[in-house]
């Protein structure tokens, strides 16, 4: 993995904390005092650009067919899901391309491909219209 690689899954791993630090302490609440809270956050509306990132993506799965991976007992040509490097088995992110959006989960920790910052089954690929290698947006998903 080139120093570059490794830079940039650094950065994805640090937003993705942030994002997840963020959402819990959107979801508690925010006072410590046990009592009720109201807050005056707008919740982010799907197809809003605010807590998107952008990431390469391409589609993997043939030559896999029937193999377990770090996440899942069998990888199927049906089966949906991420192939992160970095993210925990089971992370569920919210992807979008053009006007499709897909809330998924990370089900193998690799492979990814060369100039990828993470890769899709073939079948979330076919339901969000990727073909090649294309940059999405993505976000943890909170629900």
């Amino acid at each position: 993995m080139s120093p570059k690689h490794l830079e940039r899954q650094l950065a994805l791993l640090a937003v993705g904390l942030v994002s997840v630090l963020a959402a819990l302490a959107l979801t508690s609440g925010g006072g410590g005092g046990g009592g009720t809270t109201s807050s005056t956050a707008t919740p982010v509306q799907p197809g809003a650009a605010a807590g998107w990132d952008e990431a390469r993506v391409g589609a993997y799965g043939p030559g896999r067919y029937g193999r377990a991976t770090p996440c899942v007992a069998r990888l199927t040509p049906t089966l949906e899901g991420v192939a992160h490097p970095v993210f925990p088995c089971g992370a569920r992110i919210t992807l979008r391309l053009g006007d499709k959006e897909v809330e998924t989960r990370v089900i193998d920790r690799g492979p990814v491909g060369e100039g990828q910052d993470f890769s899709v089954t073939e079948a979330l690929a076919a339901r969000l219209g990727l073909t090649g290698v294309e940059t999405v947006q993505w976000r943890f998903s909170t629900g």
